[in-house]
């Protein structure tokens, strides 16, 4: 008999304050500030309840803390480089196992580098 631990509401916190994060404060180094308030109004990377419901446990969770916190130390590297490239793509593919998109490749912030990395 084995025994699943669901996820923790301090958990679901987390997830939802690193993609408030990620929208709010890593992609406005990358994007126009007209794009983020698009993906903002469409709700594109804030989690509700109903998206959460795929995180069912505490290891879905900490996957799912884990793949953010990965691709926000990597756009927040001073030089992004395809070497991270695997890693990056591979925390995407956790995200969107979990239904939470992430449409945006790593060459997209190559391309796009920021002008400023001041927090």
């Amino acid at each position: 008999m084995s025994m699943l631990m669901s996820s923790t509401i301090e958990q679901e916190e987390k997830i939802k304050t690193l993609c408030s994060y990620l929208s709010r404060q890593v992609f406005p180094r990358y994007i126009q500030s007209d794009l983020v308030e698009m993906f903002e109004a469409e709700k594109l990377f804030s989690l509700d309840d109903k998206t959460l419901e795929y995180v069912e446990s505490l290891q879905d969770a900490s996957r799912v803390i884990t793949a953010l916190n990965t691709i926000i130390s990597i756009l927040e590297t001073s030089s992004i480089s395809y070497s991270y490239e695997a890693l990056f793509t591979e925390s995407i593919h956790t995200l969107q196992s979990y239904q939470i998109a992430f449409p945006f490749p790593l060459s997209f912030f190559v391309e796009h580098k920021p002008a400023n990395f001041s927090k």
